[in-house]
């Protein structure tokens, strides 16, 4: 396998792996709207976990590795014109739009996990007032524009880079091209929109 096959197939792995925490992580925001006094215990229970350190830095890692990837793809492609695969989706009005602001996306997301992180990791809120002190900081209209900015692209995002993946792992193929497309665009729109509305319902709740 040559450096540019693995490095291709690793920010494909990358990618998926931070779909699988996205969902995991929804799965938590689900529990504090539906159980806010045991998300507390749980959320205070999971900081005070000795490992978390060690899977933060892995996973910190794991989004470093690729925005890296995928900004050093994005670079070489425009440089070197490559429209191939938007061509080949041209009937595809959504596939096309979320491959050509896939770097906007990608900008948004950047900042809003610097800001996300920042407010709850740096310092981290006092045991049982997490959702709390998410809740204060929802208040600031430009966050929530933000938080909500981030929900529309992470679909956009996901759209575009779920099929990516597969087809960069080679798991995309003629037989299997459109139930692959179907079911990351579900994904991609519930994960989406859940966020997006668990955003104001966290925020007004």
């Amino acid at each position: 396998m040559d450096i540019e096959t693995f490095t291709q197939k690793f920010e494909s792995y990358s990618g998926l792996v931070l779909v699988f925490f996205i969902a995991v992580h929804l799965a938590g925001i689900f529990f504090a709207g539906i159980n806010p006094d045991n998300f507390e215990t749980y959320a205070s229970n999971l900081h005070s976990n000795i490992f978390l350190p060690y899977f933060e830095i892995v996973l910190a890692s794991t989004f470093l590795i690729h925005i890296f990837l995928t900004l050093k793809k994005v670079l070489k492609n425009r440089s070197s014109g490559n429209k191939a695969i938007i061509k080949t989706r041209r009937n595809d009005y959504l596939g096309v739009l979320a491959s050509k602001i896939q770097p906007l996306t990608g900008i948004i997301l950047a900042s809003f996990l610097i800001i996300h992180i920042l407010q709850l990791r740096f310092p981290r809120p006092i045991d049982n007032l997490e959702l709390t002190f998410l809740k204060n900081k929802l208040e600031g209209g430009h966050i929530l524009v933000l938080y909500s900015l981030a929900s529309v692209s992470l679909f956009f995002h996901m759209v575009q880079g779920i099929e990516s993946g597969h087809r960069s792992l080679g798991i995309l193929n003629q037989s299997n091209s459109l139930n692959i497309r179907y079911i990351s665009r579900f994904i991609s729109t519930f994960i989406g929109i859940s966020y997006l509305v668990m955003t104001f319902y966290l925020r007004f709740r």
